[in-house]
């Protein structure tokens, strides 16, 4: 089956199975008892308070993977409440895990670092890392709450952030392992002078697209990955062709990554199952015939991994530029694309094009398709504009 590759590569250890133990022991009545465990804090009323009380007082260093940061006194107070027990005689105090836990989670957005997939290139026949894969890390916001007030139970103000490593999933060694070792094609489109809105669902679009890996003998459609187009997924308005008019919609530009990865898959030789041209000619898909538009429940773009292995996309924005390029295991195929051609172009701007892909196997076989598209005038297409524009 497809997999994006995101998953984290994080062993279990038995000491951390101990911790986890440990934390919901602490935390399952949502505080700690100075009772229980570590935190025991029974000190007789003609003794000081316990090392807590005074610890609280001071500014708390916590150290972490980027450098210190300090939870402030008063900050401190809010978590933990000292208090004397008369009928036990004993100093007590309650930990408030709760709001100490938002806290942590929101520095933790600022401290977590998603791991990085490394860049691949083909140099000298031979596939490499031209970007290193760089390693993610995640606060462990449980572990962090222990270490913080084991540290002030200790009266001590300082403590050490515990971090669990994320594995970058696309890395030059997980790839090999997967027999991934050759570029099989690669597409580039232009969107220079594109309106913001359109730029901006250009980046979040390619990026959906990043790092997917495609199971030999598996259909990719593009409107599957795609997911839901909306604000909440990012998407800003732009123009989208629809009904015979230009309308702002969520995710205008989106066939812009639609095209180029129909130009990677077809350099790349893989069956193309589903494929349909603009209703006009848009000058962002220049040249003309070289185009996928898609949308969702109506138009998909869809190709069929037929390559010995499996096959990674990785997607690419440098400045206006968009590409697309695809790796797997070679078989030897040989692409030559033919076109696009354009034939009866009109002076309202409507045009007809042809596209031929010649595939020759390892063995001599060939294999032609071409894709033939057909441009309506550009000024049968008004522009409905938003009015409060």
């Amino acid at each position: 089956m497809m997999i994006r590759f995101n998953l984290k590569f994080a062993a279990i250890t038995a000491a951390a199975a101990v911790f986890s133990y440990f934390l919901i022991l602490f935390l399952s009545a949502g505080y700690f008892n100075a009772e229980i465990g570590q935190l025991t804090a029974g000190i007789n009323q003609k003794n000081p308070k316990p090392p807590i009380a005074t610890a609280v007082n001071e500014d708390f260093k916590l150290e972490t993977a980027a450098g210190i940061s300090i939870i402030p006194a008063e900050i401190l107070r809010t978590w933990v409440s000292v208090y004397f027990r008369d009928w036990t005689q004993r100093w007590e105090f309650l930990v408030d895990s709760d709001r100490a836990g938002k806290f942590l989670s929101a520095l933790a957005r600022r401290l977590d670092r998603s791991p990085t997939d490394a860049r691949l290139a083909v140099i000298n026949e031979r596939l490499k890392e031209i970007k290193p894969a760089i390693p993610g890390r995640e606060l462990n916001v449980e572990k962090t709450l222990v270490s913080i007030f084991v540290a002030l139970n200790k009266g001590n103000n300082s403590a050490v952030a515990v971090f669990e490593e994320q594995e970058p999933p696309i890395s030059l060694d997980k790839l090999q392992a997967l027999g991934i070792t050759s570029r099989l094609g690669g597409g580039q489109s232009n969107f220079a002078g594109s309106p913001d809105p359109r730029i901006h669902n250009i980046k979040i679009g390619s990026i959906r697209f990043n790092g997917i890996i495609v199971a030999p003998g598996e259909e990719f459609s593009f409107n599957n990955w795609l997911d839901e187009v909306t604000a909440s997924t990012g998407y800003q308005a732009e123009l989208v062709i629809k009904n015979q008019k230009l309308i702002p919609e969520y995710g205008g530009g989106l066939c812009q990554v639609s095209t180029t990865l129909f130009r990677a898959a077809l350099a790349a030789g893989l069956p193309i199952l589903e494929r349909h041209a603009h209703s006009l000619p848009v000058r962002y898909y220049n040249p003309q015939g070289f185009d996928a538009t898609i949308y969702p429940g109506v138009s998909d773009f869809r190709f069929k991994n037929d390559s010995p292995g499996p096959i990674l996309i990785q997607s690419e924005v440098t400045g206006a530029s968009l590409s697309f390029e695809i790796f797997g295991q070679s078989d030897g195929r040989r692409v030559i694309i033919d076109g696009p051609h354009v034939y009866d172009a009109q002076p309202d701007g409507s045009m007809k094009t042809w596209l031929r892909r010649i595939i020759t196997t390892a063995d001599g076989n060939q294999s032609k398709n071409t894709f033939y598209s057909n441009y309506k005038s550009p000024s049968l297409f008004p522009t409905v504009r938003n009015p409060l524009e």
